[in-house]
């Protein structure tokens, strides 16, 4: 029984210090700014991928109902094999001041997609070949 409370501890110590790693492999520069934004990494990171999609510009920009929209891209366009390899917060003029800067991967493109942080609007998409970075 001692043998069994021993292995619970250490398992229970090995998993801490895993999701504390794991933790800290999710910052992303600009998280200072964070408390101001009111939409999540993980929502910026969603319309990044969508508008990534060979289609998903059209849907992203909200010419669908949001509950006909992933219907809708599952019709209309192909799986989508995109990457988000870099993502950072910063202020910036236009919009509200505040963006999401999200760079995804796509076959042989880079995207580089500017999202409002406070109103979820794309504001900007930069398509590079190649797969380089802006």
């Amino acid at each position: 029984m001692k043998l069994t409370s021993r292995h619970f501890a250490i398992t229970l110590l090995a998993g801490t210090i895993g999701l504390i790693s794991s933790t800290a492999a999710w910052a992303y520069e600009g998280q200072q700014y964070a408390q101001e934004a009111r939409i999540s990494p993980d929502k910026a990171e969603t319309i990044a991928m969508n508008a990534s999609r060979p289609c998903g510009f059209r849907l992203s920009k909200g010419f669908f109902h949001p509950l006909q929209a992933k219907t809708i891209a599952k019709q209309t366009c192909p799986p989508n094999t995109a990457k988000v390899t870099g993502m950072k917060l910063e202020k910036a003029p236009g919009g509200s001041g505040l963006r999401y800067v999200v760079d995804v991967s796509r076959e042989d493109l880079m995207y580089t997609i500017s999202i409002d942080a406070k109103t979820e609007k794309l504001l900007e998409m930069v398509i590079l070949p190649g797969g380089s970075k802006p």
